[in-house]
């Protein structure tokens, strides 16, 4: 158990926010010790207001100041573990347990961690006070930077009684100075936990009180000559002013480095692929291209193309120029954004598309047919060098990039909490730390929104409310996830009209255009019948073994009815037969959800909107079989349907296609 010790003096404005703060904390196994240094206000007030068996109120006779506050809880304090908090300061819900986690890593017994200066109101400010991984004795005597309301110490690695304060000024530091005289080392969390209030016009902001304050530690406490006592003041002015300035500075332009850098690791994957390709280029096919072109039946066109350095640069640029707009066209650029198995598929896609489109280039410059065995060999070495980076750009991205602390907005109990569900699924990206909802009032969201919170989640509420609350964290730069609702998913397909002097957008009745239409259809019958070549032994094995033909009817595009082919029983290969239906134009490859026709018509009569997905054929695979979870409503798969109608492409066709194949998810 940890025990938490509060000194509270006049705190009547901040110390219900401090409390819910603690109460507020994910590791719940505490006690919170409040002890009231003869506060003349309303402290005692607010504090019996809460009704916690964890909160115990110590009210003492005379005023002890914070020292005599601190050592009096110490008293009564049951928990092993002992944590420090000022009346009005706030705490970050995961500071106890990730304090202590940190704790048994290190096996350490004294903990503390970086904070974050706020306003009067306790608003972070944005300054952060970063701290060591360690800190000795030595070192802390030239460095104040342990914040009391950031420690965690362990009572059976560090004597209790060396955590009793002296009654002097800055008794804090002389607390932390004599257990770590003992030989302990406190160990650093370099991550903010501790919200330190700080009004403008606060005294501890007064380097000139500071500077008497360290000095008399140095002479009457600790008892160090005058120059050993210069020495140390030198130091710690040096860490506390002019390295301080120069430490924020670089460190906040290796910050910014860091994050380029991290995000960029797709365009170094992208690099690596230009460098292949100039290798095979100049090894491979440029001989070809340079040499005397003679045609099939023996006609001399003349000497080759003879470049220069200039030349092969621009060939190269030229083709890592086509990779680019491919891989951002789909998600071979968002490392980190998307599943590393996500980006390999849309990386897969990138690449056939370029090597295709650069095939064809190459045979143009040469008159005729060049060689294709390079090309292919180039392609499957690009692909096994995809998978592998896809998953080492993820790994390094999510160390980079921690996880982002999350307060959630839901229209209810339960729509926070299958948002929750949802979001806690990636668990690498998103941390979630509070859910609220309408009910609680807008300007206590709004009040919420501003605080640690690394992002906001939106449900699906009230539109009104939704966008309001939208507005309000743009304007104040929050990160915002919406959770869309059916409205949001067919604006997002519009395209926008520059015919007016205002943005309009144009929503059309049928997303797909007519050409992409036949496009798709003529892919369609390609790809089932090499699909059903290529599989008609497994097909016939399947018969053999003593499986039959079965037919369901299912729902096709605009409700018409058709009988969808499938092998009973269960296992690799049920799906096979449906091939003939997307031969004969029931379905396509790539398409909506399919759904039996008792499901789908029951659907339908609950809900109006699941007719939506009635304007394109279901899908032999489809962009919900690839994306759906455990936790996906039908609502969900919905939702995925009419993202894929509104957003079709053959790039993401083919995408959704080698996800399939990936997962073996459509057979």
């Amino acid at each position: 158990m940890i025990s938490i010790i509060v000194p509270v003096h006049n705190a009547e404005n901040y110390i219900e926010e401090t409390i819910n703060s603690v109460l507020a904390q994910t590791h719940g196994h505490f006690e919170l010790i409040l002890v009231d240094d003869k506060s003349t206000d309303k402290s005692v007030e607010i504090i019996e207001h809460f009704d916690d068996a964890r909160i115990k109120l110590v009210r003492l006779t005379e005023n002890k100041g914070a020292a005599g506050a601190r050592n009096e809880g110490l008293k009564i304090a049951e928990g092993r573990y002992i944590a420090y908090l000022d009346a009005d300061d706030l705490w970050l819900p995961d500071k106890l347990k990730k304090e202590l986690q940190y704790m048994k890593k290190y096996d350490a017994g004294f903990v503390f961690s970086a904070y974050e200066f706020g306003d009067e109101n306790a608003t972070p400010t944005g300054k952060i006070v970063r701290v060591p991984r360690e800190l000795s004795y030595k070192d802390a005597l030239s460095r104040t930077v342990i914040f009391t309301s950031t420690v965690l110490i362990d009572t059976k690695k560090v004597k209790k009684e060396l955590l009793m304060m002296p009654q002097i000024e800055s008794e804090d530091s002389a607390t932390w100075w004599q257990i770590l005289k003992t030989g302990v080392i406190a160990y650093g969390l370099n991550q903010p936990l501790a919200i330190y209030r700080r009004p403008a016009n606060s005294l501890s902001s007064d380097k000139g009180v500071a500077v008497k304050r360290i000095w008399n530690l140095y002479r009457n406490y600790v008892g160090l000559g005058f120059f050993t006592s210069c020495y140390l003041l030198f130091l710690w002015a040096w860490r506390a002013s002019v390295r301080r300035v120069v430490a924020d500075s670089f460190r906040t332009h290796m910050e910014s480095i860091k994050r380029f850098a991290v995000i960029q690791l797709s365009l170094l994957g992208l690099l690596f692929h230009a460098l292949m390709y100039a290798w095979i280029w100049l090894k491979r096919y440029y001989p070809i291209i340079n040499s005397i072109r003679i045609s099939q039946d023996g006609y001399v066109f003349g000497a080759g193309l003879k470049l220069y350095f200039r030349g092969h640069l621009l060939i190269v640029i030229i083709y890592f120029l086509i990779l680019l707009f491919c891989s951002r066209t789909g998600d071979g650029m968002r490392t980190g954004y998307v599943k590393p198995g996500n980006v390999f598929a849309a990386e897969a896609v990138a690449l056939a598309v370029t090597n295709i489109i650069t095939y064809l280039q190459l045979s143009i410059m040469n008159n005729w047919l060049v060689p294709i065995r390079p090309m292919a060999q180039m392609f499957v070495t690009q692909l096994l060098l995809t998978a592998i980076w896809a998953y080492i750009a993820d790994a390094i991205y999510r160390n980079v990039f921690p996880a982002r602390e999350a307060l959630i907005v839901g229209s209810s109990d339960m729509d926070s909490e299958r948002i929750e569900e949802i979001f806690s699924s990636r668990n690498d990206r998103f941390l979630i730390m509070k859910t609220m909802q309408p009910s609680d009032g807008i300007e206590k969201i709004k009040k919420e929104c501003l605080r640690w919170y690394g992002c906001v989640i939106l449900g699906e509420m009230d539109i009104e409310k939704k966008l309001y609350l939208t507005e309000y964290c743009f304007r104040h730069f929050i990160r915002v996830y919406i959770v869309p609702t059916i409205g949001d998913i067919l604006v997002q397909g519009s395209e926008q009209l520059d015919l007016f002097g205002t943005t309009v957008f144009e929503l059309r009745e049928y997303s797909i255009r007519w050409e992409s239409r036949v496009i798709k259809r003529i892919i369609d019958i390609l790809v089932s019948l090499i699909l059903i070549a290529l599989l008609t032994p497994l097909m016939l094995c399947k018969l053999l073994g003593g499986s039959h033909i079965e037919k369901t009817s299912c729902y096709g595009k605009q409700g018409i009815i058709f009988e969808r082919l499938s092998f009973s029983g269960e296992g690799i290969g049920k799906s096979i037969p449906s091939l003939f239906n997307v031969l004969k134009g029931d379905m396509s490859m790539v398409g909506t959800a399919l759904y039996p026709k008792d499901k789908m018509q029951k659907l339908m009569d609950d809900e109006a909107e699941y007719t939506y997905r009635l304007r394109l054929k279901p899908g032999f695979t489809s962009y919900a079989m690839q994306h759906r979870e455990g936790y996906s409503t039908e609502k969900d798969i919905l939702k995925m349907d009419l993202y894929y109608i509104q957003h079709y492409s053959l790039i993401l066709d083919i995408k959704l296609l080698l996800q399939a194949w990936r997962k073996k998810g459509a057979l």
